[in-house]
């Protein structure tokens, strides 16, 4: 949630590839998916978007319309809802 709480604010990610953090941040669009456990690669992305200003704000708009497209609190409860009656469909 904090991803999509950051991106819902602006702000571009940077995260693991971990979870569902890929199917919400969108690489080298919202933000910069690093390897898990890779902490190289995150001071490099870290490192990326503070030398290029303009991208991470770039990033940051691009995020707060994906979560505003995506996740929305109504699509949310809907995407759950719809899983709901595809288990109750399939039993």
């Amino acid at each position: 949630m904090a991803a999509l709480e950051a991106m819902a604010g602006g702000k571009p990610v940077i995260a693991s590839r971990v979870g569902g953090l890929a199917e919400s941040v969108v690489d080298g669009e919202t933000g910069i998916l690093v390897p898990a456990r890779d902490s190289t690669a995150l001071a490099d992305a870290i490192a990326k978007l503070v030398g290029e200003p303009e991208r991470a704000r770039e990033m940051g708009r691009k995020g707060r319309v994906r979560v505003l497209e995506h996740f929305s609190m109504e699509q949310m409860a809907k995407r759950n809802e719809d899983f709901y009656y595809e288990l109750l469909g399939a039993a």
